[in-house]
């Protein structure tokens, strides 16, 4: 099974061929399109070549493509949560479910993530800092997940699963494939180790959750973890760094904060 990471304006997506078609684990930021459509010439992968979205879950830097893409080709099926429609729909980042950073120290670098995507894309942005995205309102054919769900039930000539991880978002999913190859989302990550995030992505809205979805992970059998942010890393690096963060240390966000 041939698998790409497209590496966007921080956001890795991934592209997974099942026969001559692709599937796509995420879209980007809004601001990602060039840059999305130049990974997918350096790939040779035509967008009409893609025809499902699996939608890990839908922050702005996850889902601000789907508008466009749906557009370009609207054949493409989005597969997601069943939370995420109502999320989807409102064209913001939901903060209405608690949350905040993992520790001081992330907080105080969250300040520079309009300057990190402007040097990413070459230009000044303003508007991810509102974590919003141009809203999305579901279609007919759209797939909503509300169980555990094997890839084959979805149509795709592909051994694996969906399933919920819970923790940074209500309606956050990933896919764990048979030979252990977990598609995250933000379900982990790995940057920012030298914050002390341990794994974890540096907004969370419910930290034991979030730890709990990290062992159904491992329960799974998961053997090694793509997040999208960071590069790929084994499973074991959740069960070695389970519970280090603790919700007494973390710096709460109110549902306006930045």
């Amino acid at each position: 099974m041939q698998k790409i990471a497209l590496s966007l304006s921080g956001t890795n997506d991934y592209l997974i061929r099942h026969g001559d078609r692709y599937v796509l684990i995420d879209t980007g930021y809004e601001e990602d399109w060039e840059l999305f459509q130049r990974q997918l010439a350096q790939h040779q992968v035509r967008l009409a070549a893609l025809s499902h979205i699996l939608l890990t879950h839908h922050h702005d830097d996850h889902a601000g493509l789907l508008n466009r893409i749906v557009r370009e080709n609207p054949a493409i099926r989005i597969v997601m949560s069943q939370h995420a429609p109502d999320l989807l729909a409102k064209g913001e980042n939901d903060r209405t479910h608690g949350g905040g950073m993992i520790n001081a120290q992330v907080a105080r670098l969250w300040g520079l993530k309009q300057w990190y995507l402007s040097f990413r894309l070459g230009r000044w942005v303003q508007k991810n800092n509102n974590l919003k995205f141009p809203p999305y309102l579901g279609r007919e054919n759209d797939i909503l997940v509300t169980r555990e769900t094997r890839l084959k039930d979805l149509g795709l000539e592909l051994d694996g699963v969906l399933f919920d991880t819970p923790g940074h978002s209500i309606d956050s999913l990933s896919i764990l494939f048979d030979d252990g190859d977990c598609f995250v989302g933000d379900a982990a990550a790995n940057f920012l180790q030298f914050a002390g995030t341990r794994y974890c992505i540096i907004f969370i809205s419910d930290l034991d959750e979030y730890y709990r979805s990290w062992e159904k992970i491992l329960a799974r059998g998961a053997r090694h973890i793509f997040p999208a942010h960071g590069e790929p890393f084994p499973a074991v690096k959740l069960q070695d760094n389970l519970g280090k963060n603790r919700q007494e240390a973390m710096v709460l966000l109110t549902p306006g904060a930045r």
